[in-house]
């Protein structure tokens, strides 16, 4: 199947305006085009026919914290590339097409052993699009650890460096889990962000002050919303209170 070559589905069910409605799909190179240019301009038929059958045709999930799966674990594995391969594929039958390979808080040769194989990729018949690493941790506060083996936490007390030190490479890395409270976190967060590194707040004993500074700096998205974080008080509602403040740029998105 070549990316020019032009693709109608038929029998499908797609979402319009809420509504599923039962329609026929026609794509090339990868994007849905308008069938009316097809019949009234090129004057073509489609070079391939798929009978969807009454099946639903919908965007892919997007996995952004999956720390392994089908008996493959990110943070402890001999032989990474098979693994990845193993869980992009695995993944597939699910309905995810892109994911965001994690990595809990480890000890530093973790990080140097397994970041260097993760590489973005592509995905198709043959797996699920690898979007780049979600490293959660270790720069996390100690007292919303979860499962993270609280040896490995470590500050920013360094700032940059800290990472620089700890991680050795941030070339595939998509996304890092911090908790914003942490000495020098918005000067890394901000440092982050004109990387292109998404910056999501988390583990964290962050209040509703902690996390408006980050968002001011560049966080845009909160990990696994009220777990490992301050539970919602009325008086300071801690990360939560985030979905409703006003004291963040107006042009700034909170993800959850």
């Amino acid at each position: 199947m070549s990316s020019s070559e032009l693709i109608q589905f038929i029998n499908c069910k797609i979402l319009r305006n809420h509504t599923l409605t039962e329609e026929h799909l026609w794509v090339r190179n990868g994007k849905i085009i308008n069938p009316e240019d097809v019949f009234f301009d090129e004057k073509i038929k489609a070079d391939t026919v798929i009978d969807c059958n009454g099946c639903i045709i919908a965007p892919g999930f997007i996995d952004i914290q999956i720390n392994g799966g089908f008996g493959v674990d990110f943070s402890n594995c001999d032989n990474i590339d098979s693994g990845l391969g193993r869980v992009a594929k695995s993944l597939l039958s699910s309905g995810v097409t892109s994911f965001c390979p994690t990595i809990v808080t480890s000890p530093n040769d973790v990080y140097k052993h397994v970041l260097p194989q993760i590489k973005k990729s592509q995905g198709g018949l043959h797996g699920a699009t690898v979007l780049g690493i979600h490293l959660e941790g270790p720069f996390i506060n100690i007292n919303k650890k979860g499962a993270h083996p609280p040896k490995f936490i470590k500050d920013l007390d360094e700032g940059f460096q800290s990472l620089v030190q700890t991680y050795r490479t941030l070339e595939n890395v998509s996304i890092i889990t911090l908790a914003p409270e942490l000495k020098h976190a918005n000067e890394v967060i901000s440092k982050l962000t004109s990387l292109g590194i998404t910056v999501s707040v988390g583990h964290s004993m962050a209040s509703l002050k902690d996390g408006e500074s980050a968002i001011s700096s560049g966080a845009t998205l909160i990990t696994h919303l009220f777990n490992a974080m301050l539970p919602f008080h009325h008086r300071d509602p801690g990360l939560v209170g985030l979905l409703a403040s006003h004291n963040t740029p107006v042009d700034k998105i909170v993800y959850f």
